[in-house]
């Protein structure tokens, strides 16, 4: 159920209620064109990204709950391994 996922923020932790079970929700973040959102405090994020973050919140309500600090914990680069095939 992916009802106001593009619509609320996931950087100000906005609620995501379900369509047709509240009234008209007022969300503090706002898209202000194809593929940018911005946040209360005026920051930019891609629209998709903020989407993305908050379908995983609905679908896993605790999937957050350590923080997005929590989310790396250390930080490495992987470098692809090349193969030729012909």
């Amino acid at each position: 159920e992916e009802s106001y996922t593009s619509k609320a923020s996931f950087l100000d932790s906005d609620a995501i209620p379900t369509y047709g079970e509240e009234d008209i929700p007022v969300f503090s973040g706002k898209r202000i064109k194809r593929g940018l959102y911005r946040t209360k405090e005026n920051k930019l994020l891609n629209a998709d990204v903020n989407g993305s973050y908050n379908i995983l919140k609905k679908a896993v309500p605790k999937a957050f709950a350590d923080g997005i600090e929590g989310l790396c914990h250390q930080a490495a680069v992987s470098t692809p391994l090349v193969l030729s095939i012909f």
